[in-house]
């Protein structure tokens, strides 16, 4: 496969990729976070203050906010919810009551996501060629491009595809230095690392990623016996090369949290009697989690200023402590379920990947069966690599997925993905097995069919053998399926059928409904004679009416009815309408 065909095959998923998220995010009103990510950013930029959303780290809302510094925005500076950090509000007020209409903010900020996401299939073309051949980097390319995962989520303003971008940077860039010993590879391994962390601190998996792969390089140059003989060797070397990461990191922290440079110093008790208003670190940071107390002591004893980098880690840290509600195969929890995200997984990932995952896993196994362990451990020892970090890399990741009470969504495994699909090409492509081809073809046919037919509804994406997005709620909600994505479907929705009484539950921040339409709440379960007299056209989230979010009983009246219709797969809607207005509800 000759170069004449590789770049334009590349340029040709990049571009489908691209079109397809463009037009189909066009149609999605924002999700949860959007609003305030991107006023957040704007402030960013403008005040150097990052108070809203600060748990968060800002890259990421830096570079959507980015288009918008050449437009004539107004930053509500002057309103409650700057004084009083509230995300939503702010977000509310930025996005919604500002110079320019709210979906030209937002198309402008969503689309440096999809450039972002243009970047990281780039990158695992490049990446994958250089080390599996042309033909496995397209295939890569081909599962990259038509992810309805990374398809959805690679459009939205949030933290999720860019820490998704600059962990596999890091990672390979990791390899490419274990694998050459060169120094810029060192260099270029620290930027992007810090890069990553100040993306988001899931991020923090790259340090069991990191050792893990440079302890499979070690036992590879080594062997068993060599591995412990030269283990202090070992041990020093990999903690000269984290040193240089770790000091990289850290100057690129404190670049991009350049307007709190002066608050790197520490504050003598004489600087805070000459200055009252300097915060100390230990008073703003969250102590609630074992994390918080430890960094509050050490902010104590060393006499560190408030800065928004260890508040944040603080923050997230208590976030995880007391848990966030969740919802899993009809049940909500506040501290999630080790196996939530092998449910995500089986459940979200597209079919074709599954059945090369079984493929590859089957030709491994064969391989055992037939006694050739020793031939492949020979193998292992001689292997590049780019094997062990495709390998240990989503492994690692994964596993430490599985330790957070963070249950949210599949969002939280998109750095999983371009190492898999990297695997499995590469896995099919260099196995001697006749009819890896046919498995090659019916696997990306499979991948391909099931990204078209979601279309232009990719978040709620769910795979063939879980029952595809209908069956969805079954399993998961939130951003897995309902974000607040499509309010603006159903306002259009009753404006095409003259309904003029909605009664709604809606799981999101959107705000420009339909003045000709009449906004009502949804009666709850205990508000029997609201439920009796209700006459309305009912349109409820999923989220809420599986219980997530609120109290499980509020809308279980609703659960046991069938739906109407369905908009976009998220919200259900009900048909109340007394007959004498009722209208047919057809799509």
């Amino acid at each position: 496969m000759g170069k004449r065909f590789f770049w334009p095959a590349v340029a040709l998923l990049l571009a489908g990729m691209g079109t397809v998220q463009v037009l189909s995010i066009r149609e999605e009103t924002q999700t949860w976070d959007e609003g305030f990510d991107i006023a957040a950013g704007y402030s960013y930029w403008k005040t150097g203050d990052f108070r809203i959303n600060r748990e968060h780290p800002p890259l990421g809302k830096y570079i959507n906010a980015l288009p918008l510094l050449f437009m004539d925005l107004r930053l509500p500076l002057e309103h409650p919810s700057w004084a009083e950090t509230d995300n939503v509000g702010f977000g509310v007020e930025f996005l919604y009551r500002n110079r320019a209409p709210a979906e030209t903010i937002l198309f402008r900020a969503r689309l440096m996501t999809i450039l972002l996401t243009l970047c990281l299939g780039l990158a695992v073309a490049v990446w994958t060629r250089s080390r599996f051949g042309p033909a496995a980097a397209l295939f890569a390319l081909l599962l990259f491009a038509f992810d309805p995962n990374l398809i959805a989520h690679g459009r939205y303003v949030t933290s999720d595809l860019v820490v998704t971008l600059f962990m596999f940077l890091a990672t390979i860039t990791w390899s490419n230095y274990l694998e050459s010993g060169r120094r810029r590879h060192l260099v270029l391994a620290g930027l992007t690392f810090g890069l990553a962390v100040v993306s988001k601190f899931s991020s923090a998996l790259l340090l069991p990623i990191f050792t893990a792969l440079f302890a499979a390089r070690w036992l590879q140059m080594y062997g068993t016996s060599g591995f412990l003989r030269e283990a202090w060797r070992g041990l020093k070397h990999f903690a000269v090369s984290m040193t240089v990461v770790a000091a990289l990191s850290a100057l690129v922290v404190s670049v991009v949290y350049a307007p709190e440079a002066g608050r790197l110093l520490p504050a003598t008790r004489g600087v805070r009697a000459a200055d009252p208003s300097i915060r100390m670190l230990y008073d703003a940071v969250e102590q609630r989690s074992k994390a918080g107390k430890v960094m509050a002591w050490a902010a104590h004893r060393l006499g560190l200023q408030a800065h928004s980098f260890p508040v944040a880690v603080g923050l997230v840290a208590n976030h995880n402590a007391i848990g966030h509600q969740a919802y899993l195969l009809g049940q909500v929890s506040d501290f999630g379920w080790w196996y939530y995200f092998p449910v995500v997984f089986a459940v979200k990932t597209p079919t074709g990947v599954l059945l090369a995952l079984l493929i590859a896993s089957g030709l491994g196994l064969a391989r055992l069966g037939r006694g050739r362990f020793r031939e492949l451990l020979r193998g292992a020892r001689a292997a590049p690599v780019a094997w062990y970090t495709v390998t240990l890399a989503p492994l690692v990741y994964f596993a430490g997925s599985t330790m957070t009470s963070i249950n949210i969504g599949v969002r939280h495994l998109l750095p999983i993905y371009p190492f898999l699909f990297i695997a499995l090409s590469a896995a099919l492509w260099k196995s001697r097995w006749k009819f890896r081809r046919h498995a090659v073809l019916l696997a990306g046919l499979l991948v391909a069919a099931e990204s078209l037919h979601i279309y232009p509804h990719y978040l709620a994406f769910f795979n063939t053998p879980s029952g595809g997005p209908v069956n969805g709620p079954r399993y998961l909600v939130d951003s897995n399926i309902d974000w607040g994505q499509e309010a603006g479907r159903l306002t259009r929705y009753a404006r095409e059928r003259g309904i003029k009484d909605v009664c709604i539950c809606y799981f999101g921040n959107y705000q420009l409904w339909d003045p000709g339409i009449n906004l009502h709440n949804v009666p709850k379960t205990h508000e029997t004679e609201k439920r009796a007299a209700i006459d309305c056209l009912v349109a409820m989230s999923v989220t809420p009416l599986k219980g997530a979010y609120v109290p499980p009983e509020d809308f279980a009246w609703l659960r046991g009815l069938e739906p109407v219709d369905r908009i976009g797969y998220s919200i259900y809607v009900y048909d109340f309408l007394k007959k004498s207005r009722s209208t047919p509800a057809t799509k």
